[in-house]
């Protein structure tokens, strides 16, 4: 198995295992996390993420703002994809999401992979199409 290279946070399980399953399908090695608490555990954990994808709005003492932060903390060349059901990308920017783009839910599952996919190609700095600019 390659090294985890994803690290996806949500707190509604079937958004998760959809996630991962999808991920690990298209050629990803993801590692789930159920709260942004469990994540920084594995951030801090020292494992090789490229990219972040969290929910928002997460029970505990991280939401993905705050995830997104103390991440980039430790790993500054960190990607973030922010996951929210807010129906604007100006209502994200209110909300104070200045490190990543916005997957708006429910997102069908191949834009998630197509924005994923973008992002993650080496040496690119394209935004997906499919994602909002935060």
């Amino acid at each position: 198995m390659s090294a985890p290279d994803i690290l996806l946070v949500d707190d509604d399980r079937a958004i998760l295992d959809l996630g991962v399953t999808l991920l690990r399908e298209a050629g990803f090695a993801p590692v789930p996390a159920i709260s942004g608490d469990i994540a920084m555990i594995l951030l801090a954990e020292g494992l090789p993420f490229e990219l972040l994808i969290t929910d928002v709005i997460m029970p505990g003492a991280l939401d993905g703002y705050a995830l997104a932060r103390h991440a980039l903390r430790l790993r500054p060349r960190l990607r973030i994809i922010y996951t929210t059901g807010f129906s604007t990308a100006a209502s994200i920017r209110g909300q104070g999401a200045p490190y990543g783009d916005v997957l708006p839910k429910p997102w069908r599952s191949a834009d998630f992979i197509a924005a994923v996919t973008r992002v993650m190609r080496p040496g690119s700095t394209a935004r997906s199409p499919f994602v909002r600019s935060a």
